[in-house]
């Protein structure tokens, strides 16, 4: 029983130290570079998240985000200066909890999922979709939390809206809009992803009675509405219904 205990309190410490809730959500600290909308698989490590980033689609057309910018506290400073460190970079500012004007951070969250699907499913990324085919464990970062110089922080919560953009080759940007108009496109890799959460895909099939992915769902939640969590479920249950 008290090993069980133990193992049990290791286990959540572990845990602990591998996620943090930003604005009330549980998101994973990054060990790696990470960009928005890049799919991957998250790879056995007990002291840190090891996510391996294995696809990157083509997006002929624009994603739309959310943003969300927020005052660092001392929970959200810690995982950045974690996760700055794993990275091999260095903290750009410095945090005092007892200052009234924080140092902010950006959330950026994939909103048109609609659309990521649309494009998955299209001739143009095939590759990616035969991958995702045979690795059903694989899932898309739909979230991430990013420090940005103040400059850009200050320019991105002047926007009134937001696209993911892949005008160069498998390398996205973040397009910002005001009055519909593109007035600043800005690198994703010009900031620092400290925090991530992860997607899941969905399978089903269109009205040829094709299989497609229809749905992208949080990281461990469960398909619905006949959807299968992965390609092969979709054919077994094809030819067993055959039978």
């Amino acid at each position: 029983m008290k090993k069980t205990l133990s193992l049990l309190l290791l286990l959540v410490m572990l845990v602990s130290c591998k996620t943090v809730y930003v604005n009330k959500q549980s998101q994973k600290i990054a060990s790696s570079p990470i960009e928005l909308a890049t799919i991957g698989i998250t790879k056995f490590n007990l002291q840190i998240n090891n996510f391996e980033v294995t696809a990157i689609s083509q997006l002929n057309q624009k994603i739309r985000v959310t943003k969300q910018v927020l005052p660092f506290n001392k929970t959200t400073f810690k995982a950045y200066s974690k996760a700055s460190k794993l990275q091999g970079k260095k903290s750009t500012f410095k945090y005092v909890d007892s200052l009234p004007n924080k140092p902010k951070y950006v959330v950026l969250k994939i909103a048109d999922n609609v659309t990521i699907l649309e494009e998955l499913n299209e001739e143009h990324n095939e590759s990616v979709f035969n991958y995702l085919k045979t690795v059903p464990k694989a899932n898309i970062i739909t979230t991430i939390s990013i420090v940005f110089d103040n400059n850009i922080i200050n320019e991105i919560s002047q926007a009134e809206e937001l696209y993911l953009s892949n005008e160069k080759y498998k390398k996205y940007d973040l397009e910002l809009y005001k009055n519909k108009k593109l007035y600043k496109t800005i690198e994703l890799t010009s900031g620092t992803t400290f925090t991530y959460k992860l997607s899941s895909f969905c399978w089903g099939e269109n009205n040829k009675h094709q299989p497609i992915l229809v749905n992208i769902i949080d990281e461990h939640s469960s398909c619905n509405n006949n959807a299968q969590s992965s390609y092969q479920q979709v054919i077994k249950n094809k030819e067993t219904f055959k039978f």
